[in-house]
């Protein structure tokens, strides 16, 4: 079935190829949408699944790059690419891999088409799954995009040569907000019927993507919508994995858990070598996690077992020549201690791109709780997480009647931090609290030396890629680049 997806998914993009070549400047409409296509539920079926292809190709790599390699999980190693050295340092520019919004396009033009034409074609059981999905689809591109590089082109029509889309300037993000995200998001509530489904958005996946809309700051910034989201999808039969194997095999293969809501589907032979998770394992790993965190954790946890699944700080080498590091991240692949051992592209690359699963969202629910002044709530939710994990609970020393926000948040932050390490989410957790500045602007290198450029709010969002620039004259840089 992927590889229909996939001829399809390629057929659409021929039409779609603009994106690649000339940002919103695109062939007639009757090249876009395929007059004769969108005509059959199978249509329907195979139009959506291209909308998932291009989500996967504008998360391949970039999904880790936007929201975990800018926080302060890892530090570069002695031999690092450009971009990696940017990413993780925080001295973004903007040929920097990541900073070109094409790819994200892309997948909301074939939105677009499939928002627009679904609704025309005869009625069979699973339509209304399927625009929500494509209305979910479009939410979370366009959420990525607003956090990523804030005002940005407000696209929602089919383009054609006289649409009057074509080199649109930036719109406002809270416009972005209010008239593509939050409506998407109401209409794939309104409209989805499937519950539970790890790699489609089902209802649950349109919840946790809810909460955290509802979470980032804004105008729409709303605490109880994200508690009530979260609590409405928590009874929808999700469950926390509750021994060390159960979370540990939730990254090292891709076997269906209770735990997961959405992750989107990667499958080395269907979508290349070239995403997933191989930058956490390449031939020559250029990231490394820092001995401050494990220090931390050790701290925070003693003993707790997903430090080393997560974070192997002291590898047992065996060759020092060839394979020099003593410290690699090890949750998705296992710890490996040579070359020999090291894992192939294709293991390293067969893993789902993981945006929710239900430990996270609990722990946004206990954000959430803390901002609505209910400590006791929030910190009842923290407990759940340790005490699934056979962790000790946090009783003494917490006080949560004394009002103080911020020492809830920081242990929330926290807990965070351990449990989703490489899940692409702390550098999000940082900017949506407000502290990423006051935290990065403290990350050492391996020398042991202050070295993040993180050093001011206008840095938090990234530059816009100069060939986003050069196609589209009405597109203006963001502040300080």
């Amino acid at each position: 079935m992927m590889k229909v997806f996939k001829y399809v998914a390629a057929v659409l993009t021929v039409t779609l190829a603009f994106s690649c070549e000339e940002f919103l400047n695109t062939p007639p409409e009757s090249q876009l949408s395929l007059e004769g296509f969108w005509q059959t539920q199978s249509d329907a079926e195979l139009g959506v699944a291209a909308i998932y292809d291009a989500a996967q190709k504008a998360f391949e790599q970039a999904y880790w790059y936007w929201g975990e390699f800018r926080g302060d999980n890892y530090i570069v190693n002695d031999r690092p690419s450009n971009d990696v050295q940017n990413t993780i340092s925080n001295t973004l520019v903007n040929t920097t891999f990541g900073s070109d919004w094409s790819d994200l396009y892309v997948a909301i033009a074939h939105a677009n088409i499939a928002i627009e034409r679904i609704p025309d074609i005869a009625d069979f059981s699973s339509k209304n799954d399927l625009l929500a999905q494509a209305h979910a689809l479009r939410a979370l591109l366009y959420f990525y995009a607003v956090r990523i590089w804030g005002d940005v082109p407000n696209v929602q029509a089919i383009l054609t040569d006289l649409s009057g889309e074509v080199n649109k300037p930036r719109s406002n993000s809270d416009e972005v907000f209010d008239q593509i995200i939050l409506p998407d998001l109401s209409t794939a509530e309104s409209l989805i019927k499937t519950n539970r489904s790890q790699n489609l958005f089902s209802k649950g996946g349109v919840l946790a993507l809810k909460a955290h809309v509802f979470g980032w700051p804004g105008n729409h910034q709303n605490y109880g919508t994200v508690r009530d989201a979260i609590t409405e999808l928590e009874s929808l039969g999700y469950a926390l994995e509750t021994s060390e194997n159960g979370w540990t095999n939730l990254f090292r293969g891709n076997g269906s858990s209770d735990e997961v809501v959405f992750w989107l589907a990667w499958n080395f032979a269907e979508d290349g070598n070239n995403g997933g998770h191989a930058q956490f394992a390449g031939f020559t790993p250029n990231i490394v996690p820092p001995e401050t965190l494990e220090e931390k954790w050790q701290t925070a946890i003693p003993g707790d077992f997903r430090i080393p699944v997560s974070a192997t700080f002291d590898v047992e080498i065996e060759n020092v020549n060839e394979f020099p590091f003593l410290r690699i991240m090890s949750k998705f692949l296992g710890a490996f201690t040579d070359r020999d051992s090291q894992v192939a592209a294709s293991e390293a690359t067969d893993k789902d791109i993981p945006f929710f699963r239900l430990s996270g969202l609990l722990l946004l629910k206990a954000e959430a709780e803390n901002y609505l002044n209910n400590g006791t709530a929030a910190l009842e939710l923290v407990n759940r997480i340790r005490t699934a994990r056979g962790l000790p609970t946090l009783t003494e020393g917490v006080d949560v009647n004394s009002g103080d926000q911020t020492a809830m948040r920081d242990l929330i932050l926290d807990e965070r931090q351990f449990e989703l390490l490489g899940e692409g989410h702390r550098f999000w957790d940082l900017v949506r609290n407000g502290v990423a500045v006051e935290v990065m602007s403290k990350v050492m290198d391996i020398t042991g030396t202050v070295a993040n450029g993180l050093d001011q709010e206008s840095k938090v969002l990234w530059p816009i890629h100069q060939n986003v620039l050069n196609r589209n004259p009405n597109i203006d840089q963001n502040e300080g680049y």
